[in-house]
């Protein structure tokens, strides 16, 4: 008799698992996407790459860009040059010369050029560029020469390149200038507007260019060569 009812519960229960499975119902429709997580706390900066530092080590010079494009759209870029070559190079690139003539004036000429990418190449239109010579006199009449050659982008994805040269009257153009001869840390600014009629200026409009200069430079020993 015990035989029969264990029998008889055991039969029970399976076929009330197998009338529960026969009445299974199909998945329902997936829920809602939750709400997005906080975004997490930002990763610490990586090392600098191989060169960097060297290529910095000598300063650099921030240049603003504004004016009008020759299709009459407006344009703001500064552009951070700040990278240099080393080696030979830093004749040309970062160097303060000093001169004393016959009549007793003495002349400071700083070169100073910098590059807006590492990736350095001697051939014209590989890199955005900045050069700057300028000649102090302790008799006044200081001159200063701008060559610039970089790309204007802008936001609604259209470029021009901007080659540009021009000189113009230090005395009145450059404010805060100073120069340690003791560390070669040179440090000036300087202002100037290129007319629209300027055989350099392809824009057909007035250019708006200032410079923020802040630079070592090195006296050589070669006298000028």
């Amino acid at each position: 008799m015990k035989q029969l009812l264990t029998f008889g519960l055991i039969f029970t229960m399976a076929t009330s698992g197998l009338l529960f499975t026969a009445c299974e119902g199909e998945d329902g429709e997936p829920g809602a996407i939750g709400d997005k997580g906080d975004k997490g706390d930002t990763g610490d900066t990586g090392a600098n790459g191989v060169g960097f530092d060297e290529a910095t080590q000598y300063g650099n010079v921030v240049v603003r860009y504004k004016g009008t494009r020759i299709d009459d759209v407006a344009f703001d870029q500064t552009v951070d040059f700040k990278f240099s070559p080393i080696g030979p190079d830093v004749t040309y690139t970062s160097s303060v010369w000093e001169y004393e003539s016959e009549g007793g004036e003495t002349e400071t000429d700083f070169d100073i050029t910098r590059y807006n990418s590492a990736i350095i190449s001697p051939s014209e239109g590989s890199n955005s560029y900045i050069d700057i010579d300028y000649d102090r006199y302790s008799n006044g009449g200081d001159y200063l020469q701008f060559n610039t050659y970089v790309a204007i982008i802008s936001s609604d994805r259209k470029f021009f390149r901007l080659n540009q040269y021009f000189g113009l009257d230090a005395s009145e153009a450059v404010t805060e200038y100073n120069f340690n001869s003791a560390t070669g840390e040179l440090k000036f600014k300087f202002h100037a507007l290129v007319p629209a009629n300027d055989e350099y200026n392809r824009t057909g409009h007035e250019i708006d260019i200032t410079a923020d200069v802040n630079v070592k430079v090195f006296t050589s020993l070669d006298s000028g060569e």
